[in-house]
């Protein structure tokens, strides 16, 4: 695998925290066939790097948006980066997928079911990354969340009133692999967004660090600017001790994971939410 920069200071840190998490929580296993999400991004060009560095059989899988020039760098990027570190990557067409790219499908839900762009882009984005790592065999889906999106995630459920909504919050989604599903999990979840930035950069990444340019004004950019102000030290102890109550969250409210009737896909009721606000079912 071609090395980019050295193995020295924050590097070390970043692979360490990763290589704790993955045994602590059990994340994965040689054996796994482990599908990255790919945004083209600080965040899952680390992990991917880093996973393919342990050992670990990866394929990169990145979902074409159609974000103007922003969506085009970024395929440049992982297209070079994973030719240059032996790995097979996947992208897909949002076009040839749903017919349209995202800026086009979020306006059009955002007027019929006043859903914010975010909330439309996630489902999708959630669907998509489903259906093709079952089409690649994969038993794991990785992304690159970290820890200041997961301390976004405690603060924002807890305003809007529904902390269940973080039930199966953890560096693995809660319960087990079933059929048709990919069990997603987190490798960086305990790892700031500053000290993933820092090793990206010690790696000399050819990538972008621009934040997507639809996350502006938003609930989430809002939370990410209040959370800005806070110490990592501080964002640890807002997720750790979430983590904390989330066992006994789920054994009180227990969801069995079901098929959608629609599209086959996992979901927790009998419609998933895709087919509910993209397909109108």
């Amino acid at each position: 695998m071609k090395t980019k920069g050295n193995d020295s200071g924050s590097s070390v840190n970043v692979e360490k925290k990763v290589a704790e998490t993955i045994k602590r929580y059990k994340l994965l296993k040689k054996t796994d066939k482990v599908v990255v999400a790919l945004s083209g991004g600080k965040d899952s060009t680390s992990v991917i790097y880093i996973l393919k560095k342990m050992g670990y059989n990866v394929e990169g899988l990145m979902i074409d948006l159609y974000l103007g020039q922003w969506s085009e760098v970024h395929k440049v990027n992982m297209t070079k980066f994973c030719k240059e570190n032996n790995i097979p990557l996947t992208i897909v067409d949002l076009k040839k997928e749903l017919g349209q790219g995202i800026c086009f499908i979020k306006a059009v839900l955002k007027k019929q079911k006043n859903l914010t762009g975010c909330t439309v882009c996630g489902i999708i984005k959630k669907w998509i990354l489903n259906k093709w790592a079952k089409e690649m065999g994969a038993d794991k889906i990785v992304t690159g969340h970290n820890l200041d999106d997961e301390a976004q995630n405690v603060l924002m459920n807890f305003l809007k009133g529904n902390i269940l909504l973080g039930v199966n919050s953890g560096p693995s989604a809660g319960g087990k692999s079933v059929a048709g599903f990919a069990q997603r999990i987190k490798p960086l979840f305990f790892i700031s967004e500053n000290d993933i930035r820092a090793y990206a950069k010690k790696m000399k990444f050819e990538i972008l660090y621009d934040k997507c340019p639809c996350s502006f004004e938003t609930y989430r950019a809002d939370t990410r600017d209040w959370l800005d102000n806070i110490s990592d030290k501080e964002k640890l102890a807002i997720v750790e001790n979430f983590q904390k109550e989330v066992l006994k969250l789920r054994k009180e409210n227990v969801v069995e994971l079901k098929t959608c009737k629609s599209c086959g896909e996992p979901s927790r009721s009998d419609t998933c939410n895709y087919c509910k606000v993209v397909c109108n079912i």
